[in-house]
């Protein structure tokens, strides 16, 4: 496991740059600059970052919060998301580093096979393919038409592509299970096999669901630090059951402070902790 914090662009704290500079990688989050699925500037971030931190080897990409599906963008107009890659794959050779960005989806994956999207994905993939460049499609929660799947992964598994994989949210699987009042062990031994989630799965969005919601009160429950260790090591354990430990982990924390992030250090320090107990198990 390499765990990777998440910053913006706005100015953070000398803790948690110290944490950057022992970290390969680091997730960066955008806003909308205009309206919603605009493009946005996503070069001139990368570029200061990995001037001020020469030690990543990986940035991740995470676009504005709302609405930036890949559908909508598709739908929209199949030249943003064509204009991302192509500059993603120039940055990553400029920098020699590895970048990844992220993708949500309403969509099943039956709504990407009958529509035509996947062929579109295909198409995309193209400019990326025998790069370091990688898209992520991400888990939602209250998805269309799902059933009884992860469709991130069951799309990823469908095209079939290197350059293709899946972010897990470990908040938006528990959303899922609190909306429609499914026991989460139960619904994650439908939706989920092992020998998918080590193929097709890369990185890991790592956080809690509060208060058995995460999709009423979002501010206070969606995203948040996990309240104590036994709580984090219990979320550890079915990402294991998966083969989901050795990926790349995100603290995606919402808190009240985002210079300081006393909250995402924090459950940084217990996620390492953890770790150390697997391994001294193992």
């Amino acid at each position: 496991m390499k765990i990777y914090p998440k910053i913006s662009i706005q100015e953070t704290s000398n803790e948690m740059k110290e944490i950057i500079k022992k970290s390969e990688g680091v997730e960066l989050q955008f806003f909308d600059e205009k309206d919603i699925t605009e493009e946005f500037n996503f070069e001139n971030l990368i570029r200061k970052i990995k001037i001020e931190f020469d030690n990543l080897k990986e940035i991740i990409v995470h676009p504005p919060l709302e609405n930036y599906n890949m559908e909508l963008l598709t739908l929209k107009n199949k030249k943003i998301v064509e204009n991302q890659l192509n500059k993603l794959v120039e940055l990553s050779k400029d920098l020699n580093i590895e970048i990844c960005i992220i993708y949500h989806t309403y969509w099943t994956k039956e709504q990407y096979r009958t529509t035509g999207l996947a062929n579109i994905i295909k198409e995309y993939l193209k400019i990326i393919e025998n790069t370091k460049v990688t898209m992520l499609i991400e888990n939602l929660f209250m998805m269309l038409d799902e059933g009884k799947e992860c469709s991130a992964i069951e799309i990823c598994k469908f095209i079939n592509h290197p350059n293709l994989r899946a972010c897990i949210d470990t908040t938006h699987m528990h959303c899922k299970s609190n909306i429609y009042k499914k026991d989460f062990s139960k619904m994650i031994q439908e939706e989920l096999n092992k020998d998918d989630c080590q193929k097709y799965v890369r990185q890991i969005h790592f956080a809690a669901a509060l208060d058995g919601d995460g999709y009423i009160e979002k501010k206070r429950t969606h995203g948040r630090k996990h309240p104590n260790y036994e709580s984090l090591k219990e979320e550890l354990k079915w990402l294991k059951e998966f083969g989901m430990l050795d990926k790349n982990y995100i603290t995606e924390v919402s808190e009240e402070d985002y210079f300081t992030r006393v909250d995402q250090i924090e459950e940084i320090k217990m996620l390492e902790k953890a770790i150390k107990e697997v391994n001294k198990k193992s």
